[in-house]
């Protein structure tokens, strides 16, 4: 059963029973929805259920507990940069980890979700620019949408922004709990440097601050102050004294962890520049 919260009008943060997070937002004229979630329910009928407008599937990034979600869709929205990762995330081994995952949840799997077709996104096609990162409009009537591509997560990773609101939805590009231990993901300090690149450019343009942030494994609501204090917490010398931690993976992952907030970071060592 998805659960969501409305924190601005027309602004619908949906949380699916994996505990991924994903956006609606609903103009006076169409939709958008920003990810799409694990797709184990039904993410088309429960959008159905709060718009009748025409909605256009934006994919934040590749990763497989944002885009299984797409399965309910007929066309998507993703970056080029990220249609490997699209692939590899949305193949049988990977759909077979999280059929895994729920069930030790107790989660119900359907009975197609290992075999039912995905259709490939279309690539979205940047139009403008914003200070110096690819971006474009999205205009739903009275609330305009700003799409914009901030590699750090992944290199097509897509981040959106709404004056109106002053509201950033980061994706996975920032989480209270980071992850730029993938393969597909930019060095740690690049990713950090990009996303204060970014903050600097919004609030220059906005003459005022991001007060707000929605991000992808939060259920709730952020302030955009928390996120600028973590991205200005994750200096060079804490990611190299940082200690390693062990994901599972033959990766260098090492941790930045800071109490009493609980942010946390987790990074490939190997990769710093």
């Amino acid at each position: 059963m998805f659960t969501s919260i409305h924190p601005f009008p027309g602004v619908t943060h949906i949380t699916d029973l994996m505990g991924v997070s994903f956006t609606l937002i609903e103009g006076t004229e169409n939709a958008l929805l920003f990810d799409a979630g694990y797709g184990l329910e039904n993410v088309q009928s429960y959008v159905r259920s709060v718009t009748d407008k025409p909605v256009k599937v934006l994919l934040s990034h590749g990763h497989h507990d944002h885009v299984l979600g797409a399965r309910w869709f007929s066309e998507t929205y993703l970056c080029a940069e990220d249609m490997e990762e699209f692939l590899i995330r949305t193949g049988s081994d990977q759909r077979s980890k999280v059929i895994k995952q729920a069930e030790s949840q107790s989660i119900p799997v359907p009975a197609d979700y290992l075999d039912s077709e995905i259709p490939q996104p279309w690539p979205v096609l940047f139009t403008n620019k914003t200070g110096h990162f690819d971006s474009l409009t999205e205009q739903l009537g009275n609330l305009e949408i700003q799409v914009i591509r901030v590699p750090g997560h992944t290199s097509g990773s897509i981040v959106l922004y709404i004056p109106e609101y002053r509201l950033l939805l980061t994706g996975d590009d920032w989480n209270p709990c980071t992850w730029m231990w993938f393969p597909c993901s930019l060095p740690a300090t690049v990713w950090r440097e990009n996303m204060l690149s970014l903050i600097r450019i919004l609030e220059k343009n906005d003459h005022d601050t991001i007060e707000a942030v929605l991000c992808s494994h939060q259920p709730m609501l952020r302030k955009g102050s928390e996120m600028k204090n973590f991205l200005c917490y994750m200096t060079d010398n804490q990611m190299k004294t940082a200690a390693h931690i062990d994901m599972g993976a033959p990766v260098n992952t090492c941790a930045v962890r800071k109490e009493p907030e609980g942010w946390t970071l987790i990074f490939d060592r190997d990769k710093i520049i």
